[in-house]
């Protein structure tokens, strides 16, 4: 083989290789030693993948301390509210210059942070409901391919973390035992009825306060809701607790 053949050989294998490597997103806009806001709601995670639990979710238009990264190409670690974690760097844009300290906004939705007296099993419980806030509404959908219904949903939840539910309204709400709602904790059912129909007719996984997540509806898929809005509030029928 020529030298010049070598060459041109040597220059398509580095070519092909590289070609191979992920690039950065080209959104990612964390830059390290900077602040940064959110873009969105903005999961907040214990380590740079959505693997990793999520230890609150942040508003749109926080402010954060990017300490370092890209890991993963494109997750950075971040200070928020005293808590350091990891960011998806798509959902965050740098802040102006001359920004000198953290943002000291916080709503509920923002502070889901958990005593350490609740369940592992029920933390566990809502960790994974978690991660499936965004996938789409499905009527009797009970896994993510096909979509959630909200008894699929909490069933799929509760199959992953070990224990069988049946997909049926009344069927859940017989398991385990009854708990207030002032005694709430997370990973426990919560029921609510004159929803789609009269009577007992939708059912979430409470993740913490006041918030719990639900396939909602078509228009909604897996999102986040708050059980003290007046529309939830006036809708309350009880809630099941399966693990302690």
């Amino acid at each position: 083989m020529s030298v010049k053949l070598k060459l041109f050989s040597c220059a398509l294998l580095i070519a092909l290789v590289l070609s191979a490597v992920p690039a950065v997103s080209s959104k990612a806009a964390g830059v390290p030693g900077q602040y940064a806001y959110t873009t969105t709601w903005l999961n907040f995670r214990t380590g740079p993948s959505i693997n990793y639990s999520i230890m609150r979710v942040l508003p749109p238009q926080a402010r954060v301390y990017v300490i370092s990264g890209p890991y993963n190409y494109e997750w950075y670690r971040v200070s928020y509210d005293g808590l350091t974690g990891y960011v998806h760097g798509y959902y965050i844009q740098p802040a102006a210059s001359g920004t000198t300290e953290l943002s000291s906004q916080s709503t509920s939705y923002t502070n889901t942070t958990y005593s350490n007296t609740y369940s592992s099993r029920g933390l566990a419980i809502a960790n994974t409901a978690k991660r499936y806030v965004g996938y789409r509404y499905a009527y009797y959908g009970n896994t993510p391919a096909e979509g959630f219904s909200c008894v699929g949903f909490t069933q799929w939840v509760y199959r992953l973390n070990g224990i069988w539910i049946p997909e049926s309204l009344w069927g859940q709400y017989s398991m385990g035992w009854s708990v207030s709602k002032s005694e709430l904790q997370p990973g426990d059912l919560v029921f609510f009825q004159n929803t789609w129909w009269r009577g007992l007719s939708h059912v979430g996984i409470y993740v913490g306060d006041g918030w719990m997540i639900d396939a909602g509806s078509p228009e909604t898929g897996v999102h986040w809701s708050n059980i003290n809005w007046d529309y939830f509030a006036t809708r309350w029928f009880g809630a099941r607790r399966l693990v302690n």
